[in-house]
């Protein structure tokens, strides 16, 4: 429960709810005439100036200028969110324009997260950000290894899910496409089904075996295993869609402050951490202002769920976008998205 929802009245409710309502489509100050004329509540301006009074003392609204309206304080927005804004429903039409989108890109993994960050952006008019596959959550189908050159080797790694890590590694002895096949096949017979972190944890205490007894084909197999699996340990991936559509918020039209949530946006390991704090939590999250840990986001709020293949959470969805969103429609297009990427992906794995 929010801390002042046990000492506000009902009708003190309904007008914080007309004040939330009206600000997020307009971005502009709101008066108790703006209310009075369309939240359909029967009291008079005086009587809703009064009431805005209060929830003005209660720190739920906060009067920028002397003569304007009021606007909703973040504590204002968390109150809604947890309360009072109740559920959002997609549409038909929208419902079946996603399967459609989505379905087209089911084969491609990658291609399938830049489109479920194209539709997050697109329906929400925010930014839609996609947090592929944590390396911690990936189980590994197959390891493959092709040779470039007599020291550079890519390195294929693909999960179960159907995720692909693609890196070039750098070996010192000469290595051959025959033995890399080998050392591939290998690795993926006895690795198929681990977990990268368990993996990681075996070829450090075998690397250090075949040491002492010298094997030279299983140390080199070795090896080149333990550097794809610290290579897709750092892969994680963050697809990002329409950022520009910050520049149509009037928040942002101050330039130092669009600047540091581009900042945020840019800068791939801060949205991986942002992002990463979802992985473990169930359903929609809504993170609004200064509850963000970054400091650069303290005036956005971020919508966000986890997606899974099967049981396994895989990587997280959402939208960033000002603290004066249509919450209820941002939190069904969350949820709604995480549940056709879950399972697509779902059907994807075997």
């Amino acid at each position: 429960m929010s801390p002042t929802d046990d000492i506000l009245e009902s009708r003190q409710k309904d007008v914080l709810k007309s004040v939330i309502r009206a600000h997020i489509v307009t971005g502009e100050p709101v008066g108790s005439r703006t209310v009075s004329r369309g939240a359909g509540l029967d009291l008079s301006p005086a009587t809703i100036r009064n009431i805005m009074a209060e929830l003005e003392e209660h720190g739920l609204l906060v009067q920028p200028h002397t003569s304007a309206g009021r606007v909703p304080t973040n504590l204002a927005y968390r109150l809604y969110v947890d309360r009072l804004m109740g559920r959002s429903r997609m549409s038909a039409a929208q419902t079946h324009a996603i399967d459609e989108a989505l379905e087209r890109s089911r084969g491609e993994i990658p291609e399938l997260l830049e489109e479920t960050s194209r539709q997050l952006s697109r329906l929400s008019n925010h930014v839609g950000v996609v947090l592929a596959p944590e390396w911690r959550r990936i189980v590994v189908e197959q390891l493959e290894f092709v040779r470039l050159g007599p020291h550079r080797v890519v390195t294929i790694l693909v999960g179960r899910s159907g995720v692909v890590h693609n890196r070039i590694l750098e070996v010192e002895d000469p290595v051959e496409q025959a033995e890399l096949d080998r050392i591939g096949s290998y690795l993926s017979e006895r690795y198929h089904g681990w977990t990268l972190p368990k993996i990681r944890e075996e070829l450090k205490q075998r690397i250090t075996q075949e040491r002492a007894t010298y094997n030279l084909l299983a140390s080199k197999a070795l090896e080149l295993g333990r550097q794809a699996v610290d290579l897709a340990r750092a892969d994680s991936e963050v697809f990002i869609e329409g950022t520009s559509n910050l520049l149509n918020s009037p928040e942002f039209s101050d330039l130092e402050r669009m600047r540091s949530v581009f900042r945020t946006l840019e800068e791939k390991s801060r949205l991986v951490e942002i992002l990463g704090r979802v992985l473990d939590e169930d359903g929609v999250q809504v993170v609004i202002g200064e509850e963000n840990d970054d400091a650069d986001l303290a005036t956005c709020s971020l919508v966000a769920s986890p997606y899974r293949s099967g049981e396994r959470v895989m990587g997280t969805v959402g939208i960033v976008g000002p603290t004066r969103m249509e919450y209820a429609r941002a939190v069904a297009l969350v949820d709604y998205l995480a549940q056709v990427l879950s399972r697509l992906l779902s059907t994807t794995d075997h």
